[in-house]
């Protein structure tokens, strides 16, 4: 049996990544696992900071995962696609994919939240996780390596 280990997001959550390669690279989109419960009013704003400066910002509601699952259901819990409107450069270096939110309340049958991964495959962890609590966010990133086909 599975178990889904997620994290309301309340004003905001933060998972940070390091960025490895020499060269630069174009993300394509931002994946993070969302669980949604009920259908939460209010906005919330996806970014990608590095050294304290927003690189990229693009919010989104309820209503856009919905759509963007093609549901109406009013639970969902999948990798949820944030796609900046031009592939957004990075290099070497450690960055922060932050969610906030905005005109938000969360109650015990409505709110989002980001799930925690039992094992990260695409980031190196720097600690040993003593139990699921502890776990990263999960998400993904669609990355172009050899600039974008």
């Amino acid at each position: 049996m599975t178990t889904l280990v997620a994290n309301p997001i309340g004003a905001s959550l933060e998972q940070e990544f390091t960025y490895n390669l020499n060269d630069r690279c174009h993300i394509g989109a931002f994946y993070p696992y969302v669980v949604m419960i009920g259908s939460p009013a209010g906005t919330f704003t996806c970014e990608l900071i590095k050294s304290a400066t927003t690189i990229f910002s693009k919010t989104f509601t309820s209503t856009s995962i919905k759509l963007s699952l093609g549901t109406s259901n009013n639970y969902a819990h999948a990798f949820y696609p944030i796609i900046p409107d031009e592939p957004i450069q990075i290099e070497k270096g450690t960055y922060k994919l932050k969610i906030s939110t905005s005109g938000y309340t969360q109650t015990n049958s409505s709110y989002i939240a980001w799930a925690q991964q039992f094992e990260d495959i695409q980031n190196e962890m720097s600690y040993t996780p003593s139990g699921d609590g502890e776990n990263s966010l999960a998400f993904r990133l669609k990355i172009y390596k050899e600039g974008i086909n």
